[in-house]
């Protein structure tokens, strides 16, 4: 057994080196397969498709996280889920990606998720310190978001969306406001 394992890693290590020459070997800016095509999200963004919804996704509840797109002027309607809140970004006039990215910078250690649907196709993706980190599969990023998760696709309507709850909008709140909450909030 320890003999077939060790045989498995060394056939990976020379798959491995393999490729690594075969990057080598490649012009500058070339690729392969899928790489070749890049992030279809950014592709349909650079082409002027715009979002057709967009949500931020956090572990904080939908106080907290509304008083932090408050202090950022970002308008957005902050939903409480099973899993932490989520805010309805407004996609009309504005970027959803320089949205998270502008949280994130603003609010250090702070990540969030980003979900977006553009050219009806749903694309989430973390976020950290102003910077796109990874790709995230939808279905895990919405796992605990199921009315999001509707809406976002479009089988459902914000009215829907907002049945039983009273989302909370990051332009009601004052940046004062928004601090004393924030501050009551973490000190507890």
């Amino acid at each position: 057994m320890e003999n077939e394992f060790d045989d498995m890693f060394d056939e990976y290590e020379k798959d491995m080196d393999k490729e690594g020459e075969r990057e080598k070997e490649k012009a500058p800016g070339e690729k392969e397969g899928e790489e070749a095509i890049g992030d279809l999200d950014e592709f349909s963004k650079m082409m002027g498709v715009k979002p057709k919804s967009a949500a931020i996704i956090s572990g904080l509840d939908k106080i907290s996280l509304c008083s932090l797109l408050a202090l950022c002027d970002i308008p957005a309607d902050c939903f409480e889920g099973n899993r932490g809140s989520f805010a309805l970004l407004d996609v009309s006039g504005r970027d959803p990606e320089k949205d998270a990215e502008s949280l994130t910078s603003a609010f250090r250690g702070l990540e969030v998720i980003l979900a977006v649907n553009r050219d009806q196709t749903l694309y989430a993706k973390v976020y950290k310190e102003g910077k796109k980190k990874e790709k995230i599969a939808p279905p895990i990023a919405l796992f605990g978001f199921p009315k999001l998760k509707l809406y976002l696709i479009g089988a459902s309507s914000l009215s829907e969306l907002k049945e039983g709850e009273a989302p909370v909008n990051s332009l009601s709140i004052t940046k004062e406001e928004a601090f004393a909450l924030l501050k009551q909030m973490f000190k507890n």
